[in-house]
């Protein structure tokens, strides 16, 4: 079972190759082993399209990844994979 939760305090995310993505909007826990799997961003519109997902109708843009493409958490959050290679590691 899961719990998806939202984070008090935003921190920029960024990929390997230093774009940034959007902010730490929340995570998803695995209740049974009480660890996150999942990181969730809030994005921009154009950045969705560029890693070839739509934007739902009447809520904000937001992509899943796991944490194993975290590579260091900080003041900024960046992640072990490049732009060009993160629609591979994306939650569906």
């Amino acid at each position: 079972m899961s719990l998806s939760f939202t984070c008090d305090e935003e921190r920029k995310v960024i990929t390997k190759d230093g774009r940034e993505l959007g902010m730490l909007s929340g995570a998803v826990l695995d209740t049974k082993s009480w660890t996150v799997n999942y990181l969730q961003v809030r994005v921009t519109k154009e950045l969705l399209l560029e890693l070839g997902k739509k934007k739902p109708f009447g809520k904000p843009g937001t992509v899943s990844f796991g944490t194993n493409v975290v590579a260091v958490v900080g003041d900024v959050i960046q992640l072990t994979v490049d732009m060009k290679d993160l629609p591979d590691f994306l939650r569906a």
